[in-house]
């Protein structure tokens, strides 16, 4: 992200726990890579240091941990922080002269322009916070009865260095640039952003708290120019674009400028890292002498049509193709309902032009979560924002709507009130031949008060209703608040409380309604160069939003602790231009029993060194203690395996064309587990218009006791036999047996306890256990792009991922009980592989300002296969897993193609 590099958020997989652990930090460490992962501080949700060695551990209990922890919220003063109309200390620009004859052409020679005060005296926020910049840059701000004017003067005593590399829209990959945000609500809390780089490619977004979204895009024009003395960028932003009272004169501002070949990156209002997870927009400057400006009402439709063409196989003659021809028409409509709030509907959208999610190998048990890139859906995301702390899950995730069938229409009603109360209202309905099925809703609500300060409250709906079969109503809601306490707001309190009721109808016959609540609360220190901070999350185990919106795990009580510390107060010391350090610890019990479900420790280093290379090291042990609850999948805990490890990351200077960034992880399981992971990214600006990128990604990892299938066991007398499909002892026929001849049912089912004692079998009794086997596995992924820009305008994309992966099983073991588990002789094969190969090429004008014309190519080849396999002394085939990776990726090309084009074009018409 151009807008800050203040801190990131990166998913770590630590393969061996089955933990995706959310490196949500305060501060400013770069564990992501820049211009790679979007750049959000998020608070530090961290736990508690009550360890328990593994032979100790099994069941801790801990009811004085939460009562330590609440008090520990308090301990601070509590007095909300007062509000403030602007940054007292900061700097501020008159803008008195009204215009209504600038010609947005780069060159700033009205009149106008040299009657109003510049902004100058930029100062530095990276690579050394707080020096003046080494450009002199000035900007200055007109406006006029439908835009207002940015004009900026970027002096450079080396102009011939500039760098002017073109890009896609809201691309900034190794291009200087300049920018300007406007607080218009004059809230401190909300600002809108407008950039645009030497080569003149756009780029907006919102700033909200301490990071941005640039999914929004407005329609605004802009326009730069070269020259000997630097460079030259000038705007016309419509008032359409921007939210804001009637008669508000004050505005907040900020300029921040890049100078790529520098590093530099500099703002007109002084930012520091000990202020920034504090709330970026409260930092701003301000813009005075606005008289009689009046919000607009925005109107936009944009109709599109689209024609496809599909060749593919055809799947009753394997090896022949066969072609579809469609066609489709559509449209989005933007209109103001007043200039403060806005409607948003969509027939019939379309999203053929929308990047294929990569292929990922997934053997947890948590669900993949993709990003949402649909347009509709990525605009205003910040009203609908209701999550929960260090990823665990959000109320609404716009993926669930049009996941199973094509959407008929979806509308949303989104404002904010002159009191500081902000609203949003979803709705969607899905379905195949335009008869709805699903019926999506959510609804959202903020009321902001005092300095940084909110409370609110969201719901969600689904309704399923088919013609026949299962039915489905559920309701989620909750609320959520974020209060900054102690002197100088220097702590937050946040936290969110919800409830869920689901109900599945089958047939008729109504199941009981699920019922649960998810409770969280986080305190940290947002202000300051060391900041400590908690959490504590409470999930009953009947929680469920998944059907509109996304949850990681529930059954879960857990707290953490932890601070990140910046060493120096960021400035430079010995190899370093700046260099944090930062760590947590957790506890974890299930919700329903307090099991005692572990601890972990991590720590995380970065730096960024005087040649301007980067170093990020993350270290982690987990599991310790304590039992897993999820890993058999519904039959019980079984004891957590000690495991631990690191990855380190390492980028080499992003003011190069070209770059690389290596990373390595190590991790080591007590189970004798071992991983090896390997990836290199590399990214070339081959030309100011041609932008190369590859990454290889390597992983192996052997000797994983991880869970293999729930079976069923069936006795009869002394004879064991196991069930030749892999389902529960009652669902079993005598038939559907195989006599383990060599197996001992006393020995190998002491002490187990029987899960059907009565089966339909006569004379039998059932047991259903999990069975465990040591895993190996090894993933490959090759994912290249490449980017050619002609135009601002007009760019051809291009991307590839090749993809394979394959596992195998041995060694097994049954789960006798939760702390012991029995060789067995597993008369199944339960191998895997998967390949992919998935190619997309984007031809993208933007003919007029809002109107594109896209042209699409697709392919994708995909080939699986995973057994289930009964090892009875017969012939078997291959196993899947005995191939080399080069034969999986050479087998792939073999694999008959799905190919897709799409031509679209889409058309804006605005008022």
């Amino acid at each position: 992200s151009l807008w800050i590099h203040s801190g990131h958020e990166r998913a770590i997989f630590v393969p061996h726990c089955n933990q995706l652990v959310s490196t949500a930090f305060a501060g400013t460490f770069p564990i992501a890579r820049q211009n790679r992962l979007p750049a959000k501080t998020m608070h530090l949700a961290t736990m508690s240091p009550c360890f328990h060695k593994r032979a100790v551990s099994r069941g801790c209990k801990s009811p004085m941990l939460a009562v330590a922890w609440i008090a520990l919220v308090f301990l601070g003063t509590p007095q909300f922080a007062a509000a403030q109309a602007f940054n007292a200390d900061g700097p501020r620009v008159q803008t008195t002269v009204r215009t209504s004859s600038v010609s947005v052409d780069g060159v700033l020679d009205e009149a106008e322009w040299q009657l109003v005060e510049p902004a100058t005296d930029f100062v530095n926020f990276r690579p050394t916070e707080g020096v003046k910049t080494s450009q002199r840059t000035e900007a200055r701000v007109l406006y006029g009865d439908d835009a207002v004017y940015v004009g900026a003067v970027m002096y450079d005593t080396e102009p011939g260095q500039i760098r002017s590399i073109l890009t896609r829209r809201d691309g900034t990959e190794g291009a200087d640039a300049f920018l300007v945000a406007f607080d218009s609500y004059n809230d401190r809390k909300t600002g809108y952003m407008f950039g645009v780089t030497a080569a003149g490619v756009q780029f907006d977004g919102i700033i909200a708290g301490s990071g941005d979204d640039d999914s929004w895009d407005a329609v605004w024009s802009s326009a730069v120019r070269l020259t000997p003395d630097g460079w030259v960028a000038e705007f016309a932003i419509p008032y359409s674009q921007l939210r804001f009272s009637e008669g508000e004169s004050t505005w907040g501002l900020q300029f921040k400028r890049d100078i790529r070949r520098t590093g530099e990156e500099s703002f007109w209002a002084p930012m520091t890292s000990d202020e920034m997870n504090s709330g970026i927009v409260q930092l701003f400057g301000r813009l005075e002498g606005l008289t009689n400006v009046s919000p607009r009402r925005a109107i936009q439709v944009i109709p599109y049509t689209v024609a496809r063409a599909s060749r593919f196989e055809n799947p009753g003659r394997p090896g022949v193709a066969t072609a579809d021809y469609d066609g489709d028409i559509g449209g989005d409509l933007k209109f103001g309902i007043s200039s403060n709030v806005t409607l948003d509907a969509t027939i019939n959208p379309d999203f053929g032009q929308v990047e294929a999610d990569p292929a990922e190998l997934n053997l947890t048990t948590f669900e993949t979560f993709f990003p949402e890139r649909r347009p509709f859906f990525l605009e205003g995301t910040q009203i609908f924002d209701f999550t929960y702390g260090s990823g665990d899950g959000a109320l609404l995730y716009t993926r669930r709507v049009g996941g199973r069938a094509p959407i008929v229409g979806a509308a949303k009603v989104s404002g904010r009130l002159p009191g500081g109360t902000s609203f949003g209202v979803l709705s969607a309905t899905t379905g195949d031949d335009f008869n709805p099925e699903r019926w999506y809703a959510a609804t959202r609500v903020k009321r902001e008060f005092g300095d940084q300060n909110y409370i609110g409250a969201a719901a969600t709906g689904f309704v399923f209703d088919p013609s026949g079969g299962v039915g489905i109503n559920s309701v989620a809601a909750g609320i959520d608040w974020d209060m900054r306490v102690g002197a100088d707001a220097r702590w937050k309190f946040e936290g969110t409380l919800s409830g869920s009721s689901r109900t599945i109808d089958d047939d008729g016959l109504a199941d009981p309604t699920r019922r649960g609540y998810a409770l969280y609360m986080g305190f940290d220190q947002v202000r300051g160069y060391f900041t400590p901070g908690s959490g504590f999350r409470v999930y009953s185990p009947d929680f469920a939003v998944n059907d509109v919106g996304r949850f990681r795990q529930t059954n879960l009580i857990q707290a953490r602790i932890g601070a990140n510390q910046v060493w120096k107060k960021g400035e430079a010391f010995g190899p370093f231009i700046r260099a944090e350090t930062g760590g947590y610890t957790d506890q974890t019990w299930s919700y329903d029993d307090q099991t005692f479900r572990g601890a972990g420790v991590n720590i995380f280093s970065s730096g960024l060194l005087t040649n301007f290379w980067e170093l990020s090291l993350f270290t982690s042990v987990s599991d310790i203690g304590g039992y897993d609850i999820r890993e058999t999948r519904g039959l019980g805990p079984i004891a957590n395996f000690l495991n631990g490890g690191f990855n380190l990351d390492v980028e080499t200077d992003n003011r190069k064309r070209f770059t690389l960034n290596p990373e390595l992880g190590m991790w080591f399981g007590e189970d004798g587990a071992r991983t090896l992971s390997g990836e290199l990214d590399a990214e070339w600006n081959a030309s100011d218009r041609v932008e190369l990128s590859a990454g290889v990604e390597l992983e192996g990892t052997r000797n994983a006791v991880r869970w293999t299938a729930n079976e069923s066991l069936i006795v009869q007398g002394d004879q064991l036999s196991i069930g030749t499909t892999t389902t529960s002892p009652g669902n079993l026929t005598a038939s559907e047996l195989l006599v383990l001849p060599t197996a001992d049912p006393a020995t190998l089912l002491s002490g187990v306890n029987p899960s059907d004692p009565e089966l339909s079998i006569p004379g039998a009794t059932g047991y259903y256990l999990p069975v465990f086997g040591a895993r190996d596995t090894r993933n490959f992924s090759l994912t290249t792009r490449a980017n050619v820009i002609f135009t601002p305008k007009l760019s051809l994309q291009l991307y590839g991922q090749l993809f394979a992966a394959r596992g195998q099983y041995s060694d097994f073991q049954l789960l006798a009980s939760a702390d012991e588990l029995r060789d067995f002789d597993y008369p199944k094969r339960a191998d895997f592989a998967f390949q992919a190969l998935q190619a997309n090429v984007v031809l993208r004008w933007e003919y007029r300002p809002g109107s594109t014309l896209f042209l699409v190519w697709t392919q994708s080849r995909n080939m699986s296969d995973a057994e289930r396999l009964l090892v009875d002394g017969g012939p078997l085939p291959p196993s899947p897993y005995d191939q080399s990776t080069s034969d999986q990726l050479r087998d792939t090309f073999d694999v008959f193609p799905d190919n897709a084009f799409l031509i679209k074009l889409n058309y804006l018409i605005l008022r």
